[in-house]
């Protein structure tokens, strides 16, 4: 037999032993597979005599069957010694056990490769959230992983997971006056889909409940004023600001001039609310890097977190809680900026405007010289004197405003005949009333620009007459002060009067009744807060 034969030989006798040996090993990862596929989440754990104390927790629960079921579950075991280590004040109640045990638990299977990074938020069976990583869970390490059975995945881990509370629950545990203000918005209301119906009213058809029943609690910050920041959400990931007392007193101080109402009482509540309002933020924020603009979730303005105004941190359910003595944010700095606490106003010319007598205006679409789109009230030949438009914006501060307009005219402006300018239509702005406001005397060529060459000279036509274009700027018109806030709502309550406690803005129109002179025209009124 030559060398090349024997070699062809020997390597085909190693690949059948190869085989042989592959084949074999596979018989017995398939039978081990077959054996823990046949067995439930609660048997194997029931076979690891290291986790016998949470064995027992599971049978005070009653989560024992519930992990025998048919269903598909993720069990994080806690070993005896961390059972041992937990507070015993965590399991010295049937409720208690109860969430501690459910904290351990999810409704499906969770690898540890398939953990998202930097982490998968997953729903535990007490209602609260765990971070899973491939590694850890709630950072605690896994000590065993990926152990697959017949209806679900069991790891285990060297300390237990304990229930945290949510944002809520840890503001509700403190004793600071954020809290005793939040908790002030607390209140019961019928919930009709869990009272007991025992008749109908004969006259109205409406269903008449047994007294007594379907009577629960909310609050009406979290539920109504607020309800994207609703910090007790456990499906939702916060940063929250909890501000120690001389904190909010600081705040106070600053921000009461701006929510002044009709009393002191009045005034302090509206300004507690929109101190509270703004200390939720989306996700979690990592305090050693802090981003240098961060939004809140309630109006959007713009922070500026600084770690050393911290005074404790804690890790909730769904997301952190920073305690702070201190907070920085864009307050207003007289020129438009959407993201300050105290905002501007914007009022589109084609939005909610009232007339008086009535009149049907039109809402024309026209083109900026960039190509965007913008809309503008119209409204021609209505024959009537000092015509005004009234405008009522949702909530004004109590503070002194810039106010500017646009209007753009981009129709007749030719001088024509023997006239020697344009035929224009005055207009002006007015707070309160239609009566005239100091300071603001009628525009008498709004909307336009005469059109100057580069040594600013007028470009006349060829007729010697000035020339115009339409005028695209924002024009300043002067400054208005509001004595206090105007609002359709606040949040002392609902307003008995909301006409009455609303600020009237008017667009009035020229003083005659002449076709092409009385014109009204408006794309937008904007009123920019001025702040000391």
């Amino acid at each position: 037999m030559n060398i090349s034969l024997r070699f062809i030989l020997l390597y085909l006798l190693s690949v059948v032993a190869l085989f042989s040996s592959c084949e074999k090993k596979w018989d017995d990862h398939t039978e081990l597979s077959n054996s823990l596929y046949g067995e439930s989440l609660f048997d194997q754990i029931q076979k690891n005599p290291d986790l016998s104390k949470f064995v027992d927790l599971l049978k005070q629960t009653k989560y024992d069957s519930v992990l025998a079921s048919s269903n598909t579950f993720t069990v994080w075991a806690p070993t005896n010694a961390a059972i041992d280590a937990v507070d015993p004040t965590y399991l010295d109640s049937d409720v208690k056990r109860k969430l501690f045990v459910g904290n351990h638990i999810s409704k499906q299977s969770y690898l540890t490769y398939g953990a998202a990074d930097p982490f998968t938020k997953i729903k535990v069976m007490n209602g609260k959230n765990v971070q899973f990583t491939k590694t850890a869970v709630d950072g605690i390490t896994l000590l065993s992983k990926d152990l697959y059975v017949g209806n679900g995945t069991l790891h285990t881990i060297g300390s237990a997971i304990l229930p945290k509370p949510n944002a809520w629950e840890y503001l509700l545990s403190t004793n600071t006056t954020q809290k005793a203000l939040l908790n002030s918005y607390t209140e019961t209301y019928l919930d009709s889909s869990k009272a007991e119906q025992i008749g109908v009213r004969p006259n109205t058809g409406e269903p008449i409940f047994k007294e007594g029943t379907g009577i629960v609690m909310r609050n009406r910050f979290l539920n109504r004023y607020s309800q994207a920041s609703d910090i007790s959400n456990e499906d939702s990931l916060f940063t929250y600001i909890i501000l120690t007392d001389q904190a909010f007193i600081n705040e106070k101080n600053k921000l009461s001039k701006y929510f002044k109402l009709g009393t002191d009482d009045s005034t302090s509540v509206l300004t507690d609310f929109n101190i509270i309002k703004d200390l939720a933020f989306k996700g979690i924020l990592d305090a050693d890097n802090f981003p240098a603009n961060v939004y809140s979730i309630g109006d959007s303005v713009r922070f500026h977190l600084n770690k050393g105004h911290i005074v404790e941190t804690k890790r909730v359910s769904n997301g952190i809680v920073y305690v702070m003595n201190n907070i920085n944010y864009d307050l207003g700095s007289g020129t438009y900026d959407p993201y300050t606490k105290i905002k501007p106003i914007v009022i589109e010319g084609e939005r909610g405007a009232f007339f008086s007598p009535a009149r049907t205006f039109n809402t024309v679409t026209k083109r900026n010289p960039n190509g965007s789109s913008y809309q503008q009230l119209y409204l021609s030949n209505h024959g009537v004197n000092a015509l005004a438009a009234r405008y009522r914006p949702s909530f004004v501060n109590s503070v002194k405003y810039k106010v500017y307009w646009r209007v753009v005219r981009d129709f007749n402006l030719s001088v024509t005949g023997t006239a020697t300018n344009l035929v224009h239509f005055p207009m002006r702005l007015a707070f309160k009333t239609s009566a005239l406001t100091t300071g603001f005397n009628y525009i008498p060529e709004p909307g336009v620009v005469r059109r100057t060459n580069s040594t600013g000279q007028p470009v006349l036509d060829v007729n010697g007459k000035p020339t115009f274009d339409p005028d695209y700027s924002e024009v300043y018109l002067g400054e208005f002060t509001a004595d206090k806030v105007f609002a359709n709502r606040t949040e002392v309550g609902d307003l008995k009067d909301k006409e009455a406690s609303m600020l009237p803005i008017f667009l009035v129109g020229n003083t005659t009744t002449g076709n092409g002179t009385n014109t009204l025209l408006l794309d937008y009124i904007k009123l920019v807060p001025v702040l000391p």
